[in-house]
């Protein structure tokens, strides 16, 4: 058996891929989540200089005839001389735990690293394919080549390939062989077309993985630190701007609505819990562009006080992306357009609150009048109880009453 370490012949790896197209009708999706974990797991295990080989599982889900590959995890492996084969106790254990944990998961197939540069697959996978497939019967394996030629020239495609596992006849053996041992059948492998399906979150992450994470964050901060060893004024600008910020940060950002209010004489007032979380969102974004504009003070200061010595390059560069990349999304591209739109939609909110207090205005107009008019019957009644009594004099103030009451909405009315 060939060795998972020792490169393969391109005619012998080439021999375990069919001839004939694929007729499952398989559509797989492969999630940038997947492979992040594929490729933390080779650089630990390069890093660690491990040995064997790297073979892992591949979770997600399939609905008909589509899946998805959503999350991956290391296989754990026994080589001897025999071969490599799945420690079958952890492995049966670990996917127990995973699908308890992801109850919606299943496994759909494992993954592993090919040195071949059409990421055909070697003659070592093909047992360990057949023991998988215990757990699952239509297995897809997926081949990585980690090494940094194969992704050159690729015209931006990933240098993996994804196949699926069928059953053909062997031309090689023998009718004899075929009808002792039943060796008729020879496992081989189909390519399949896969497509990247991105999440949200997704997104997210892979942008900051792309950007170089931590790494670049560490990477400007350390060439930040030795520039500013190089010159005084610069490192002595940083620091204050570093210390005022971190004075504002403390003071505001820990003080207490609360207390800010008391410090003031004002008495806090709880304005409900739907303005508190709108509150609290307006301040997280205060907060964050303050954050901001002392970040781009930073930057103006180092820029304006450089260094005497040779330049940081790698800074610069990164500050020249920052700028070219980052910051114009902060302004619109079209500012005529986006100026007319702001004043718009600045109409529509001062229109609003106008009707609105017209609406309110108009409301304490009519329970004024009716107030008005109240006030009025009750004085007529009483100077009518005083004025004497008799049937016509009732009949005589109720005409009276009539008239006044019409007289006085008309004038009301006419008054507005």
């Amino acid at each position: 058996m060939t060795k998972p370490d020792t490169l393969v012949p391109l005619g012998e790896a080439n021999s375990l891929i069919s001839l004939h197209a694929s007729t499952s009708g398989l559509q797989i999706s492969l999630h940038p989540l997947a492979l992040l974990t594929i490729s933390d797991y080779i650089t630990r295990h390069t890093l660690r200089n491990g040995t064997g080989p790297i073979v892992g599982a591949l979770m997600g889900t399939q609905e008909g005839r589509e899946i998805a590959i959503e999350h991956a995890y290391e296989i754990l492996l026994l080589v001897d001389d025999d071969g490599v084969r799945v420690e079958e106790e952890w492995f049966t254990n670990k996917l127990k735990l995973f699908k308890d944990t992801h109850l919606t998961l299943d496994l759909l197939g494992w993954f592993t690293t090919t040195s071949s540069t059409t990421f055909a697959p070697s003659p070592w996978m093909v047992s360990l394919h057949k023991q998988l497939l215990s757990h699952n019967e239509s297995l897809i394996m997926l081949c990585l080549n980690p090494s940094p030629s194969a992704s050159i020239g690729g015209g931006g495609k990933l240098p993996l390939a994804i196949y699926e596992s069928i059953y053909e006849a062997d031309d090689s053996a023998t009718p004899a062989d075929a009808q002792e041992t039943g060796k008729a059948l020879k496992l081989m492998f189909v390519p399949l077309n896969y497509t990247i399906e991105t999440g949200e979150a997704e997104m997210i992450g892979v942008d900051f993985v792309a950007k170089g994470g931590f790494g670049n964050a560490a990477a400007e901060a350390s060439g930040l630190e030795g520039s500013a060893e190089a010159s005084t004024s610069a490192k002595d600008g940083a620091k204050k701007i570093k210390l005022d910020e971190e004075k504002d940060t403390k003071g505001k950002g820990k003080e207490k609505p609360d207390e800010a209010s008391a410090k003031d004489g004002e008495v806090p007032v709880s304005a409900g819990t739907q303005n508190d979380e709108l509150l609290a969102t307006l301040t997280a974004k205060a907060n964050a562009i303050r954050m901001l504009h002392s970040r781009i003070r930073l930057l103006t200061t180092y820029l304006s006080n450089p260094p005497d010595s040779q330049p940081n390059h790698q800074l610069l560069r990164s500050l020249k992306s920052l700028t070219h990349s980052r910051l114009p999304l902060l302004t619109p591209a079209d500012a005529k357009g986006f100026r007319q739109e702001q004043l718009s939609e600045q109409s529509d909110v001062h229109l609003v609150a106008l009707l609105g207090t017209l609406t309110r205005s108009i409301e304490e107009v009519r329970g004024v009048g009716k107030k008005f008019w109240g006030i009025e019957q009750t004085a007529k009644a009483s100077a009518a109880g005083r004025g004497g009594g008799g049937g016509g004099g009732m009949n005589d103030w109720g005409e009276r009453s009539r008239r006044g009451q019409h007289q006085g909405f008309s004038g009301f009315s006419g008054n507005f």
